[in-house]
């Protein structure tokens, strides 16, 4: 356990009611962390979420779609992020 029981039981109830099914389904909701998961780069959630999104009936086909928006999101932060920065270097040169 990372912290202390009382934190970790409310962290444990928040999860649990986050991705119980309500407007998104099980799926869609892993679909999501499993994405988030990629930009967060953590890889101990990827190992967490990808078997939980094939339980509940991804396919790979879904999987791959996901990850490709989590690389443009990505791609696209940085870019917006940073093209004003750099245009603006590119004038001093």
């Amino acid at each position: 356990m990372f912290i202390d029981k009382e934190p970790d039981a409310l962290y444990q109830k928040f999860a649990d009611k986050v991705y119980a099914p309500n407007a998104l389904d099980s799926k869609t909701k892993e679909l999501i962390a499993l994405a988030c998961s990629v930009m967060a780069d953590c890889v101990p959630c990827i190992e967490y979420h990808y078997p939980k999104v094939k339980e509940h009936g991804a396919s790979d086909a879904e999987i791959r779609e996901a990850m490709a928006i989590t690389m443009t999101v990505a791609a696209g932060s940085k870019q917006a992020k940073y093209w004003r920065l750099i245009h603006e270097l590119s004038k001093e040169s």
